[in-house]
């Protein structure tokens, strides 16, 4: 009797782990297809099991990973944090996000004739790029890129079932932007152009002329170009497609507060948009809340405080140039601007330069999860105090 209580109640188990595979694999059907064996690129690695395996200590650790500004923020905006307003927490932001808007239009004024309503807020310039494809990419939509860039974006684009395209910055043009070939790919085949300036991960700098060739060439061809300028305040304000945005209606102008304004946490980031495409973009502005205005006097301050960025910019490049003095001893270095605190090393005698680093207690972005680089190459940003850096950079074999 027993025996036959206990195979009676296993057979139920049988029926019941074969009726869960099923339904598991009919809501796994459900999941749009583009998705099942998609493996996005993310260069946010925990580097912690392999340190500890090391034996690494954590206050040995030098971390140039993300690309945090390596100064912080100004001191006005950590003055503004004191002036929060934390009785409006339970409220939802006002939308309009007036003042912060103001303060952008101010802040471009010797560049550009902004108007409010010309300025789209977003949780950090990632979340801007997530709308922008809202608006712009469904299966099979094409999108002309160059790699290596950032690799966010072309994970946004598959994921939306899009083709990310891209020109290939070559190893023996050090990596350089290839604006001719650039400007030859291009064809009304492409719903979508994306560039991102300054060069993540290279930190290179394309120079306006060349963005304005390509903001032509694809007006001609009706195809609007996102300008990812996440790191654009390393980089001269005459140098940002904003100075030209006048000109073409297909520009959408991408920046963060998160880079070199030092506010990564806060999250937020800004779209300009000049053209037709404003009416179009709040259709997909969902949610509406952006950012949590209770703290929109930390921003005001940190556009006021331009003096900030500048003094960073030069340590920066006093910091930069002394690395690549250097590293050029030891690595290959791809095309880079001084002023942008992010360069990537190379050197295929190492193996995996990710690891090489770790072994030396730095942390760095690995250069596989950018495509067109592999394990030979790392995405190194500049940290606050450079000598223990150099010293170690100094030592390696």
């Amino acid at each position: 009797m027993l025996l036959s209580v206990l195979q009676h109640s296993r057979l139920n188990q049988k029926k019941v782990k074969i009726k869960g595979t099923i339904s598991i694999n009919k809501i796994i059907r459900k999941i749009r297809p583009v998705l099942h064996d998609f493996k996005p690129k993310s260069y946010t690695k925990d580097p912690w099991e392999k340190l500890i395996e090391y034996n690494i200590k954590k206050e040995d650790v030098i971390d140039c990973s993300l690309g945090v500004n390596p100064y912080g923020c100004s001191t006005l905006a950590e003055k503004a944090t004191k002036n929060v307003d934390w009785n409006g927490m339970s409220k939802y932001p006002d939308t309009s996000y007036s003042s912060i808007k103001k303060a952008i239009v101010n802040f471009w004024s010797d560049t550009a004739e902004l108007k409010e309503e010309e300025i789209f807020l977003g949780a950090g310039s990632v979340n801007v790029l997530v709308k922008l494809n809202r608006l712009f990419i469904q299966s099979g939509s094409k999108v002309l890129g160059y790699c290596p860039q950032f690799s966010e974006y072309e994970n946004l684009v598959k994921i939306h079932g899009g083709v990310y395209d891209f020109i290939s910055l070559r190893e023996e043009e050090n990596y350089k932007f290839p604006y001719k070939r650039f400007l030859n790919a291009i064809d009304e085949s492409y719903n979508v152009i994306y560039i991102d300036n300054p060069n993540n991960p290279t930190g290179q700098v394309i120079d306006i002329s060349i963005i304005d060739e390509i903001a032509k060439k694809a007006a001609n061809y009706g195809i609007p170009v996102i300008l990812d300028e996440a790191y654009g305040d390393y980089m001269n304000a005459s140098n940002s497609a904003i100075s030209i945005c006048e000109k073409y209606d297909n520009l959408l102008i991408v920046r963060s507060f998160s880079k070199g304004l030092g506010l990564a946490n806060i999250r937020l980031g800004y779209l300009i948009v000049k053209g037709c495409f404003k009416e179009y973009y709040n259709t997909v502005n969902i949610p509406p809340f952006a950012f949590p205005d209770i703290m929109s006097g930390i921003i005001i301050e940190t556009l006021n405080d331009s003096e900030f960025i500048l003094q960073c910019r030069k340590k920066i490049k006093k910091n930069k140039a002394e690395l690549v003095s250097i590293c050029k001893e030891k690595f290959t270095i791809a095309e880079t601007g001084l002023e942008v605190p992010i360069l990537t090393l190379g050197c295929k005698d190492k193996g995996n330069l990710y690891n090489y680093f770790l072994k030396n207690g730095i942390i760095t972005a690995p250069g596989e999860e950018f495509t067109n680089l592999d394990e030979n190459y790392v995405r190194l940003r500049i940290p606050s105090d450079i000598k223990d850096l150099l010293g170690r950079v100094e030592k390696m074999d």
